[in-house]
């Protein structure tokens, strides 16, 4: 049986929730709905924080649960941390105005 060390619960999820701390250059494995998946954190992440499971790009959508959670506010590499120092909350926002 494998260890998991964080949960995907939705295909469509670009971030993971860490189910223990982890350390730079540990090797996270992920349980997704496709199967097992791994992941070498970039840096320190606390328990249930999340590590994206693949390289996102400023002002796109962060997915968890399969439901946009923010978008993020900067470059956050695969097996990056992210939280609210990278990430923002799209609710309560006024809309964009066209150009």
């Amino acid at each position: 049986m494998t260890a998991w060390s964080a949960t995907a619960l939705s295909a469509a999820d670009n971030v993971a929730t860490l189910l223990h701390a982890v350390e730079r250059g540990e090797r996270v494995i992920v349980r997704t709905t496709a199967g097992d998946i791994g992941v070498t954190a970039l840096e320190p992440i606390a328990l249930c924080h999340k590590i994206a499971l693949r390289d996102i790009a400023p002002g796109e959508a962060v997915l968890k649960y399969g439901e946009c959670i923010g978008e993020a506010t900067a470059a956050i590499p695969r097996g990056g941390w992210v939280h609210i120092h990278n990430v923002r909350s799209r609710r309560g926002r006024a809309p964009q105005a066209s150009p």
